[in-house]
């Protein structure tokens, strides 16, 4: 693991999951370089395969800048350079920087490590993250936060990586005259007239390694000290409402698309076919399903976003491969009245009935770190299942990334 376990566990066990206060914790990240190396690679592998799905905003001091959002996303990572490296030759100016949200899912490895950074702030059972969470990379030069001191509505919690050190300043009382700060919808209250603030705040140094957690709602603001890049993750709270909308809407299997531009009375008639039961299964017990596969989703993938496909193998492995499990619990089985949902990674493979709904040993194998061979893999699926139908899902969990090369 590329950080510091027991001190993280003793944050977790303290902090998660309100983490209500600032907290400082100095060389946490044992070898920083490996997770900014997974970080370039996962740019590398988001620019040159698939960079119009790539979630990178480009900043200017003061500007979210278009044109050069642009430019970096048509500017594919060179081999072997660095994210600050690209950083310097795709910017006009060292004031320049960018955040890419969802950076764990343009590469395994990444997934991987940022999964049991996570697992430990839920591995207590007495909270999740029903939501998920959002892993993501902010790389600059020299110069302030281009949105000046602002709050988040989320937690912060940073991994800086470096190479080169970052200032930061926290405010935990509000110290602002209403005159001097400007509404925005993204991060609350800003202010661009920092320095007079400076003397009001907590000042932390953080160097390659360093781990800083600033609460919700708390004004802070960055100061670059040199190229570098951190990972942050942002652990969502629980959107109830959505979540319940959508596995609704899942579960009522609505028939036919509405028109772009449909009249109320259509909606209305839209919803009380939702809301119909007449199904051999009860509407609540579908949504309750469908809630629960969500969260399987979460789980599978240590509550990150999926990978992306063009981060995902390309060819199966050959057969005599040693291979792995990327992580404990990468596969659940969910059983339904029409067969068995095997979630894996984030996905969902589906083993029509009738047949098997008993997966214990698949889900059990997981846990190992033993490595096997794709026929080993196999071997573990339920043999009520055809030779055929047990490698297609083998292969499966291949192609989803739940097994990769050790």
């Amino acid at each position: 693991m590329s950080i510091d376990t027991q001190i993280w566990k003793t944050f977790a066990a303290e902090h998660a999951p309100d983490f209500a206060r600032t907290v400082f914790l100095p060389g946490l990240v044992a070898d920083p370089g490996h997770l900014a190396r997974l970080i370039d690679d996962g740019l590398r592998t988001a620019t040159r395969h698939a960079p119009g799905d790539l979630r990178l905003r480009a900043f200017r001091p003061g500007a979210f800048d278009y044109r050069l959002t642009k430019r970096f996303v048509d500017t594919p990572v060179a081999d072997e350079e660095s994210a600050v490296d690209w950083l310097a030759r795709t910017a006009d100016s060292d004031e320049e920087c960018l955040a890419v949200n969802d950076i764990s899912s343009w590469n395994l490895d990444l997934a991987t490590e940022v999964a049991r950074i996570v697992g430990e702030l839920v591995a207590d059972g007495t909270h999740e993250l029903p939501s998920g969470t959002d892993a993501y990379t902010f790389v600059a030069h020299s110069g302030w936060t281009p949105f000046g001191i602002h709050k988040d509505s989320e937690p912060s919690l940073i991994f800086h990586l470096g190479p080169s050190p970052k200032e930061v300043w926290v405010w935990h009382d509000n110290p602002f005259d209403a005159s001097g700060v400007t509404p925005s919808p993204s991060f609350g209250r800003i202010t661009f007239d920092i320095e007079q603030h400076l003397a009001t705040a907590e000042r932390h140094l953080l160097r390659p390694g360093d781990f800083l957690c600033i609460p919700q709602d708390t004004y802070h603001v960055f100061r670059n000290l040199g190229p570098s890049a951190f990972l942050g993750l942002t652990l969502y709270p629980a959107k109830t409402r959505a979540l319940i909308t959508e596995a609704l809407w899942r579960a009522a299997r609505p028939a036919g698309a509405l028109a772009v531009h449909p009249a109320a009375d259509e909606i209305t008639d839209r919803a009380r076919t939702l809301l119909t039961d007449d199904a051999d299964t009860p509407l609540a017990d579908r949504v309750a399903h469908e809630i629960a596969l969500g969260q399987l989703r979460l789980r599978t993938n240590g509550y990150v976003s999926r990978p992306h496909p063009a981060a995902l193998p390309r060819t199966a492995p050959a057969p005599h491969t040693p291979l792995r499990w990327s992580r404990p619990g990468v596969v659940a089985a969910a059983p339904h009245h029409g067969g068995t949902t095997l979630v894996a990674r984030g996905r969902t493979l589906i083993v029509p009935g009738p047949g098997p709904d008993d997966f214990t040993d698949l889900e059990k194998a997981t846990a190992s770190d033993t490595p096997f061979t794709l026929e080993e893999l196999t071997a573990v699926l339920p043999a009520l299942l055809t030779p055929e139908r047990r490698e297609e899902i083998a292969l499966s969990l291949c192609g989803v990334g739940a097994v990769t090369a050790p």
